[in-house]
């Protein structure tokens, strides 16, 4: 069934180039892609990776995710909450997000996580993919990330800036563009543990079975748990 969900996931993903490139003006002959400088009103921080957990933690783990695809949403609603009690809240594994947008949709959630700050980043994400199915695939999902904006504290005003300022939208494609060519990933979401590629979604159980080796030998994880499968 993930097989299946990543293919598809895969597959949509070619969407977001399609989609983009008009929008990034490219033409026959031109580099693959540029990013379009900032412009002087953009909202800071610019988009990039996020990390949640210590800096000086012992391991990093590296997940490229679309927050309109439903594997990423299965792994951070029912299986990444185990693991932040048990590795990344004692300070045992650093988490690093990386967008890798599937369609236009996840550019547009993207951008507003990035909008909102940095201080808001776990709440928001915890709320797009608790919610995914409520706008992923809504004829108006820029009208629901627009109220879930206001109710966050981010002015219509600066959405919009984050939206229509190229400046600020293209990191976010650029971060896909990368992960392709570094490590080769064709799907979300995918891992990068102790340099190795893992795809697909991780339950608890596989997570600890690649960090934990990576670990000082003293690191015990924190009991974590069990959380239940929503109905």
């Amino acid at each position: 069934m993930n097989e299946d969900l990543s293919r598809r996931g895969t597959l949509a993903g070619l969407a977001v180039l399609a989609l983009s490139a008009p929008a990034l003006g490219q033409q026959a002959g031109a580099p693959p892609f540029a990013v379009t400088e900032p412009g002087p009103e953009t909202p800071r921080p610019l988009p990039g990776e996020r990390a949640i957990g210590r800096e000086d933690a012992p391991v990093t783990v590296i997940e490229f995710h679309s927050l309109t695809c439903g594997n990423c949403a299965n792994f951070h609603t029912q299986h990444f909450p185990r693991i932040k009690v048990a590795y990344v809240d004692p300070g045992l594994v650093r988490f690093v997000l990386r967008d890798y947008p599937l369609d236009r949709v996840a550019v547009d959630a993207a951008a507003l996580v990035h909008c909102a700050g940095p201080e808001r980043f776990e709440a928001m994400l915890s709320v797009l993919y608790t919610n995914k199915e409520a706008w992923a695939h809504s004829p108006d999902a820029r009208g629901w990330l627009r109220r879930m904006a206001g109710l966050a504290g981010v002015s219509a005003s600066r959405l919009e800036a984050c939206w229509t300022d190229r400046g600020f939208t293209d990191p976010i494609i650029r971060s896909r563009l990368e992960a392709t060519r570094e490590f080769n990933v064709q799907a979300t979401p995918t891992f990068v543990i102790g340099g190795r590629v893992h795809p697909g979604v991780l339950t608890f159980e596989r997570f600890a079975q690649l960090v934990q080796p990576l670990l000082p030998p003293s690191s015990t994880p924190a009991p974590a748990p069990r959380v239940l499968p929503r109905l």
